[in-house]
């Protein structure tokens, strides 16, 4: 256990809990910090894989971490569609990663790094076509809180470190075995319920702000 993996856990915790439970209806606020966050993590996250080394290991991969993090928190505040592919980019990222690695790719290695953002990209690309913003927000910010939920505990406990954050939450604790990826489940999926339920009345008025905040 270290002060680092404490303060990203606690971090995930927060934001994760936030995001899976409440991601909808607190979109317009947490989005961007949200798209910061993860636009780090994945810029550096990819950096490391790509140069295979460890994570936030060199200047190069810090760098990276924060330009992607000022380009996501950016679409994620001007763009509705923006908002929901930088989730669904983070997510699909996130997933590849552990099924890679769960089949038995080298997790540092650069095949699994081109793959894993190719398949970002396509879930990127794939929200935007299904014409479902509500629920494919709902989905996404419940999956992906409920990954940094569930790898923020798994660091405060000391149970993993932020070195293995590199190929994303989801492998991090999928390597733990599957107790923790049936946490996450369990963890998404009440997410889900709870938003459902609390979001009937708010898709327009969502829709409606981020119409009114595009610079062209």
């Amino acid at each position: 256990m270290s002060i680092e993996g404490i303060v990203v856990g606690l971090l995930g915790i927060v934001l994760g809990a936030v995001f899976c439970f409440a991601g909808f209806r607190w979109f317009l606020v947490l989005l961007p910090i949200f798209g910061l966050f993860v636009g780090f993590t994945t810029g550096a996250s990819a950096t490391s894989l790509l140069l295979g080394e460890g994570f936030l290991a060199s200047t190069l991969a810090i760098v990276v971490g924060v330009v992607f993090a000022v380009i996501f928190a950016l679409l994620s505040w001007f763009y509705w569609w923006g908002a929901v592919a930088v989730l669904g980019g983070a997510l699909g990222y996130a997933i590849a990663l552990g099924l890679l690695e769960a089949i038995g790719f080298n997790a540092d290695g650069f095949v699994t790094a081109l793959i894993a953002v190719t398949a970002g990209v396509a879930v990127a690309i794939g929200a935007l076509l299904v014409n479902a913003p509500k629920y494919i927000a709902i989905i996404l910010t419940a999956f992906a809180g409920a990954a940094w939920l569930t790898a923020g505990i798994a660091l405060v406990l000391g149970i993993i470190e932020t070195t293995g954050l590199d190929a994303g939450p989801l492998a991090a604790i999928y390597v733990e075995g599957w107790f923790w990826i049936l946490i996450w489940a369990v963890v998404a999926g009440a997410g889900i319920i709870a938003q459902v339920q609390m979001t009937k009345a708010w898709e327009q008025d969502l829709v409606v702000s981020y119409d009114s905040r595009r610079p062209l």
